[in-house]
């Protein structure tokens, strides 16, 4: 890459402007909206942060207006609201020098634990416990769950008996959200924050090249999780395959949830692995995007089981070795 290519972009309103509309655009987009705080994050950094938080406040703005008329349901304004907040405590870590890993670990543990503070406080204030919480949030999309149902009756698909009985049980689909909920919310709360992380500090090395900073997105590739952790992991894959026989309440949904939830670091971790494997067999480019995406979505446990073995075998010196002979 050249040194004009790695300049600094002239910073205009209308760059500005873009990055704001991007945010929003990607939020819309349900599959690419896991990288929507990385335009508002970008716009921090290069814009500083006043001009930051009015580019977040007019995608707020736009959000609530497509949320309100277009989609005629909040819940678009409410993830967004979230994007915003991510982008700007992506930038403050990179802004501030922090360390990025330290930085995406103690903001992602300090947000789920508000949110599910308040969700609790949300559920105590209606004297409920969380099934009944749960069931009544059910209740109320009576009418999308019935359109739902008529849809699937006309499919042709071979498990349609099964998921008509479940649309007939309130409860169990509450009991399943309960189950199941807490562990995807917190992979899909540091899922999002690595990627924007990663790209925050791709950016910003790139677009201010000649500038002394401490960190890049290497950082993030070379995750580690401290070897304590296995025990507790161990623990929890006990718990999730015979906790059904222990007796214990909720003894298998809990060790679901923790192999979720070690899971995804482990899953960073192997994804370092997996990029030094690409560089080492010099697989670059548009290629290179191809695999990367096919493995995430299509292999990752295989990229979460690398990362926990990683604290055995070390892969990456089987790469440095495999250099030296050649």
């Amino acid at each position: 890459m050249n040194a004009e290519v790695m300049q600094t972009p002239t910073l205009s309103n209308s760059r500005l402007a873009l990055l704001g509309v991007s945010s929003v655009i990607l939020c819309v987009s349900f599959i690419m909206s896991v990288f929507a705080p990385f335009p508002l994050a970008l716009a921090f950094i290069l814009y500083g942060r006043v001009k930051g938080f009015l580019t977040g406040l007019a995608g707020l703005v736009l959000s609530f207006i497509f949320a309100s008329f277009v989609y005629q349901d909040l819940t678009l304004f409410g993830f967004y609201v979230g994007v915003f907040i991510f982008g700007y405590a992506i930038a403050e870590i990179v802004i501030r020098g922090f360390s990025p890993v330290k930085g995406l670990v103690a903001f992602g543990m300090t947000f789920i634990l508000l949110m599910s503070f308040g969700f609790m406080g949300i559920v105590k204030s209606e004297n409920s416990t969380v099934e009944q919480f749960v069931l009544k949030q059910i209740e109320k999309s009576s009418d999308k769950i019935a359109e739902q149902k008529k849809i699937i009756e006309a499919s042709s698909e071979e498990n349609t008996t099964e998921i008509l009985n479940l649309l007939d049980r309130p409860d169990l689909i509450a009991r399943e959200m309960i189950a199941s909920l807490p562990g995807y919310f917190f992979i899909g709360v540091f899922l999002m924050l690595w990627f924007n992380m990663f790209l925050a500090l791709k950016s910003r090395r790139l677009l201010f090249a000649g500038t002394d900073y401490p960190y890049s997105e290497k950082n993030l590739l070379n995750f580690k999780v401290p070897f304590g952790f296995v025990p507790l992991l161990a623990l929890g894959l006990i718990m999730a395959v015979w906790g059904d026989k222990s007796g214990i309440p909720y003894s298998e949904v809990w060790g679901y949830t923790i192999v979720k939830c070690l899971g995804i670091f482990y899953f960073f971790q192997g994804f370092g692995v997996f990029s030094d494997l690409l560089n080492f067999l010099g697989i670059m480019g548009f290629f290179r995007t191809i695999i990367v995406m096919m493995v995430i979505f299509m292999a990752n446990y295989l990229i979460a089981a690398a990362g926990l073995f990683d604290n055995w075998f070390d892969f990456r010196k089987y790469f440095v070795k495999s250099k030296i002979e050649d």
